[in-house]
Parts: structure tokens; C-alpha cells; sequence
């Protein structure tokens, strides 16, 4: 009887003692972005963080991308979106047409979803 009793109030205090929180890691660095540019031979998929520029990712994956500024306010680094999306907000060069056209410059753009990009595109902005 005293063994049941003592199980019963162990069983109790182990409902209340405070648990380990859950941890959840994610694996995934946010978004495939697929940069090419056949005139310089590249042909490369990286990972990019949400909160990443495009030429940083590339720069870290090993791939030179142009820049200048690296703060939207030249064309050097000037890509074309060829399929999903990116948040370029930051940029101060481009007009609307030309964004409407699918440029972006790499150097304050990130991605909001997978995406491919042409990349080596000032001379195309012009």
C-alpha cells in the first residue's frame, strides 16, 4: 500500500515539473536561386537565405557575380529575373519599366521564392 501511495504522488509531481522546450531546426537555407549567364559560363544553383542578398550567396557559394556600389544605386550588378520572385525594395537605380521588365540588381535583392535569374545583364538595361 505504501508503494501505491508513493507512486501516485511521484506520478502527481511529474505533472507539474517543467518540461524541455521543443526546438525545431530547420535544415533549409531558404531559396534555390539558379544564375546563369552563358557569355560567362555560368550555369550554378546556390542557396539564399531570405534575409541574404543574391551576390552575397553567390559570392560565399564561390561564384563572382559583378558589383560596384553593393547598395542599389548603380547598374553593375544588373540581372533579369527569368522565373520567380525577389524583394529588391532597397534598390534606388532601376525605374518601373526596367523592374517591370524583370531587372534586378543582385547586390540588395532577396529572394522571395525559388528563383533564376540571368546574370552579367548591365549591357541589356540600356
Amino acid at each position: 500500500m505504501k508503494l501505491a501511495i508513493a507512486a501516485l504522488l511521484v506520478a502527481s509531481a511529474a505533472a507539474f515539473a517543467p518540461m524541455a522546450p521543443v526546438v525545431t531546426r530547420t535544415t533549409s537555407l531558404g531559396y534555390s536561386v539558379k544564375l546563369i549567364s552563358e557569355e560567362h559560363g555560368i550555369d550554378a544553383t546556390i542557396e539564399c537565405a531570405a534575409d541574404s542578398f543574391i551576390v552575397d550567396a553567390a559570392e560565399e557559394a564561390g561564384i563572382d557575380l559583378p558589383y560596384s556600389c553593393r547598395a542599389g544605386a548603380c547598374s553593375t550588378c544588373a540581372g533579369k529575373v527569368v522565373s520567380g520572385s525577389v524583394d529588391q525594395s532597397e534598390q534606388t537605380f532601376l525605374d518601373d519599366d526596367q523592374m517591370g521588365n524583370g531587372f534586378v540588381l543582385t547586390c540588395v535583392a532577396y529572394p522571395t521564392s525559388d528563383c533564376t535569374i540571368e546574370v552579367h545583364k548591365e549591357d541589356d538595361l540600356f
